[in-house]
C-alpha cells in the first residue's frame, strides 16, 4: 500500500502490485485479490452478486465467510466456485430479474469487472478476456440498474475509470499499479478498483 488520502467524501488509496506479492503463496498468484478481499471486509460485505464471475480470481484470500452468486455467460475453470452459478451475461440477469422470473435478494453488493476494456488489444494468455457481450461501459451500467432494482447498498466496480452511476456515489477507489505479463499494451498500467454507495433520497 502506497498512500490513502481522503477526497472530500471519497478515500483514495493506491496500491502497487509488487508490494502484495512479496508476501508469497497466494498473494503472489492473486494480488487483485488482496484488494477485492479487503474491501468487502472494510465494508461488511458478506453477500456478493458477482455478474462477470470469470474463475473467480478475486475471492482467493477472502478467508472469511462470504456466499457469492456467480454470473457468467460461459462457465468456466473456477479457482473458487461460487455458493451458486447463473449462467447468463448481465443483460439477461437485468431483463430476468425486472420481469420477476428470477427472483433474488438479500445482497450486500455486486461486482462487476467487464473484459476487453481496450479495443484492438488482444489477451495473450486468458483469451476469456477477449470475449465480450456488449461494452465494458454497457456491462457496467446494467450491473447498477440489476444492483439499483434488487437495492442492494453497494456496488465494486474494477474499471479504468470512474462512471456515473445512477443512484450510486463513490466512497472509496483503489488505484492499483500492475505488472504487464499477458497483455500487450502501451497505456498507463493501472486500473481502479471502486466501491460505490447507494444515495440517499
Amino acid at each position: 500500500m502506497i498512500g490513502n488520502e481522503p477526497t472530500g467524501d471519497v478515500i483514495v488509496e493506491r496500491v502497487d502490485q509488487r508490494e502484495i506479492q512479496k508476501r508469497g503463496g497466494y498473494y503472489a498468484t492473486y494480488p487483485s485479490s488482496y484488494v477485492v478481499c479487503s474491501l468487502l471486509k472494510r465494508y461488511n460485505m458478506t453477500r456478493v452478486l458477482d455478474v462477470t464471475f470469470g474463475e473467480g480470481r478475486f475471492y482467493k484470500l477472502c478467508y472469511y465467510g462470504i456466499r457469492i452468486i456467480g454470473v457468467d455467460p460461459v462457465k468456466r475453470d473456477w479457482k473458487v466456485s461460487p455458493s451458486s452459478f447463473i449462467q447468463m451475461n448481465v443483460f439477461q440477469l437485468y431483463n430476468t430479474v425486472s420481469t420477476k422470473q428470477l427472483i433474488l435478494d438479500g445482497f450486500d453488493v455486486v461486482v462487476v469487472d467487464p473484459p476487453k476494456w481496450t479495443r484492438g488489444v488482444k489477451y495473450k494468455k486468458r483469451d476469456m478476456f477477449n470475449y465480450i457481450i456488449g461494452t465494458p461501459e454497457l456491462i457496467i451500467e446494467y450491473a447498477s440498474k440489476t444492483a439499483e432494482l434488487l437495492a442492494i447498498p453497494y456496488i465494486l466496480v474494477h474499471y479504468k475509470r470512474t462512471i456515473n452511476l445512477q443512484g450510486y456515489k463513490p466512497i472509496h477507489i483503489i488505484e492499483y499499479r500492475w505488472i504487464h505479463r499477458y497483455l500487450r499494451a502501451d497505456d498507463k498500467n493501472y486500473s481502479l478498483f471502486i466501491v460505490y454507495s447507494k444515495k440517499r433520497d
